[in-house]
């Protein structure tokens, strides 16, 4: 039992899953009270709490301060859910931790988490918000109208907003582009003749269904990310900043062929939608920093800001990560959630420079490159801190985390000696 703890907490957790997934004033109680046990027990057993990484004080800090918020608000129910998916969130990361210690499990991991972002590109994308009516494109007429379900999730009672489904596949999408460059090199780790056929095949699908979702959310930030991120991991492969270039100048030179409207009737629309959408986030950002000037120490807790006015609990977020993450946690939480950013680019900085394995530092680029898109989306978006689609935020740190941890414990990480290397 003890020497496969970590696999048994992992499968804990996916047992705890519906409970987040889902979640009920009752069932929130019920899954911090099963966090707090599975840590004791792991306690017991490991004689130790969680592993060391580069990111515990931030982290700490940030709990810190959503636990103080249960202090600045008239009742802890309506932020309990949000506090139940951070705790449930950072729990994840740290058993993963203790989980992704050798390279096999990381490979597994990767193929899960790629997976993951197949299921929730065509789950968010049929189960897309009631009314959303997006810019019409007249190639949507040559295909067959896509489906809708409603997917009964509390916070998401008319749908799921394609904006922020399009904001969380970044995280996806560059890691997926970096595997498939992986795979093409002679030395890859993953697989060799028909098995490598396979994989690529099935990653070229993943990353299609993925590239159509995201282009099906409409979200400008979202595309914007996205390319800037691929450009950026491209560094000096000329290849990828070259299909890049090409992608991006083929959707400049064909959008005009895909408008379902006479071309100056549409791009009177998209410029005053985009008009409308900057004064539009120049407000709601105003509102915010008022909030923030108000309550700069403690913020007004989790999942508070839909229920100050002038926002309303529709209007659910500031439209920035950082706005919204100090408006609820203060600015002492705002500085716990920039130093984790911080501490993922140093973390793959580090692992880029050490002797790791090619694949992992690859690997490590890739997770980074989404972190990234997703970061620069956050600028004229959020995804609250303890929301649903965050915990996909948690398993991508994860697994930048595990790649720079095996790097320090397998002495990867003396950059003084030449890079070799292994399997």
């Amino acid at each position: 039992m003890k020497k496969h703890f970590d696999l048994v907490s992992i499968g804990v957790l996916i047992v705890l899953g519906p409970l987040f997934v889902f979640p009920k004033e009752k069932w929130n109680w019920l899954l911090l009270a099963a966090v707090a046990v599975l840590f004791l027990s792991r306690g017991i057993l490991e004689r130790t709490l969680l592993p060391k990484t580069p990111l515990d004080a931030a982290i700490g800090l940030l709990l810190i301060m959503a636990g103080a918020g249960i202090f600045v608000i008239p009742e802890i129910g309506p932020s309990l859910d949000k506090l139940a998916g951070l705790v449930y969130g950072i729990v994840v990361f740290f058993l993963l931790l203790e989980t992704l210690k050798t390279p096999r499990r990381m490979k597994w991991a990767l193929l899960g988490f790629l997976a993951a972002g197949l299921f929730l590109a065509v789950f968010g994308t049929l189960a897309r918000t009631r009314n959303w009516k997006p810019v019409s494109l007249a190639i949507e007429a040559k295909i067959p109208k896509l489906p809708r379900f409603d997917p009964g999730l509390k916070g998401a009672e008319v749908g799921i907003n394609p904006n922020p489904l399009g904001g969380t596949l970044l995280l996806f999408f560059p890691l997926g582009v970096m595997q498939i460059f992986i795979l093409g090199k002679r030395n890859n780790v993953f697989a060799s003749g028909r098995r490598k056929g396979f994989l690529f095949a099935a990653l070229a699908f993943l990353l299609v269904i993925q590239a159509l979702a995201v282009f099906y959310s409409r979200s400008l930030g979202a595309w914007f990310s996205l390319a800037l991120a691929l450009w950026l991991m491209g560094e000096r492969k000329r290849p990828l900043k070259a299909v890049t270039a090409v992608v991006l100048l083929a959707l400049a030179l064909g959008l005009p062929f895909m408008r379902s409207e006479p071309n100056q009737v549409l791009d009177q629309r998209i410029l005053s939608s985009l008009t409308h959408r900057g004064e539009y986030r120049a407000l709601i950002w105003k509102n915010a920093w008022e909030v923030v000037r108000a309550h700069p120490l403690f913020g007004i807790g989790l999942d508070r800001l839909r229920r100050t006015p002038p926002f309303t609990y529709h209007l659910a977020h500031a439209h920035n990560q950082f706005l919204h993450t100090a408006a609820e946690l203060g600015v002492p939480g705002l500085i716990a959630y920039v130093a984790i950013l911080i501490g993922i680019f140093w973390m793959m900085g580090e692992v880029r420079k050490s002797s790791l394995p090619e694949w992992l530092r690859l690997t490590s680029r890739g997770l980074g490159a989404g972190i990234f898109a997703h970061v620069v989306f956050g600028m004229g978006d959020a995804i609250p801190l303890g929301a649903k689609p965050g915990i996909f935020f948690w398993i991508s740190l994860a697994l930048i985390t595990s790649i720079y941890i095996y790097g320090r414990n397998h002495g990867f990480m003396s950059f003084s000696e030449p890079r070799a290397e292994h399997s």
